[in-house]
């Protein structure tokens, strides 16, 4: 009866040093890049890198302006600081906090519309929605904008054939693409379009970038209404200055 009532009793004990360690002890990996927030501290914009973990939720804030990292839990609403000692970098651009990297708790954070604010050291400090990238730029300004494109495009191979072919033309071309910061479907597709330009480098082929605000004001915008546009992404080919 003795041997039965192991597993049992085993799988208690589990259950109560669940319940027992706190979650903060644990490692939590995987945290990615996010380009969706800028930080702002007592009313104005400071260097920050905000990383983002889906499983579990949270939000990591780094910036020289705090005195250390603090962790966002939303489930819980909380607010903790983490040893920068146990915050590791990967080499793919991910963040992981090590075992035992959260050091106390800070407090509580509340929305305010959109903004995601709470107080740490006698500050107010907020992350709020990064405002889209709008007008025409160069692809580099869209990797600083959104650093998750990097994750994505890292991820890409295009086809090598199509590739070559692309860079034997002779003729100038350039690639308009129209699209949103904000556009789920942008997010997906543009890291490809980063790809593909950078190993066109050299060729004929240049590509810009043109960036629409949020909507609805993105569909009263004139490049659109000039274009004919009704979606984003949307790419637009000019060979010899005459559209395609």
């Amino acid at each position: 009866m003795m041997q039965k009532n192991l597993p049992l009793r085993a799988c208690l004990t589990a259950l109560l040093l669940a319940l027992l360690v706190p979650a903060a002890s644990l490692a939590q990996k995987g945290f990615q890049s996010s380009g969706d927030y800028k930080v702002v501290i007592d009313g104005k914009a400071v260097p920050a890198e905000v990383y983002q973990s889906q499983n579990p939720p949270a939000l990591l804030v780094l910036s020289s302006s705090l005195s250390s990292p603090v962790l966002l839990t939303p489930r819980a609403g909380t607010v903790e600081t983490v040893n920068l000692m146990k915050v590791a970098k990967q080499a793919d651009g991910s963040v992981d906090l090590l075992a035992g990297a959260v050091v106390a708790p800070a407090g509580q954070f509340q929305m305010q519309g959109e903004n995601v604010t709470f107080a740490y050291e006698g500050k107010k400090v907020s992350l709020n929605p990064k405002p889209p990238l709008t007008g025409l730029h160069q692809a580099g300004a869209l990797k600083t904008h959104s650093p998750e494109y990097l994750r994505t495009a890292q991820g890409y191979n295009p086809n090598g054939q199509a590739i070559a072919v692309l860079k034997k033309g002779t003729r100038p071309v350039t690639v308009r693409v129209v699209f949103g910061s904000w556009c789920p479907h942008c997010r997906q597709h543009i890291p490809y379009l980063l790809k593909v330009e950078e190993q066109l480098k050299g060729s004929k082929i240049k590509f810009e970038y043109f960036g629409l605000p949020r909507p609805p004001e993105a569909w009263k915008h004139p490049e659109v209404k000039r274009l004919g546009i009704d979606g984003v992404p949307t790419g637009i080919v000019y060979v010899n200055g005459k559209e395609v």
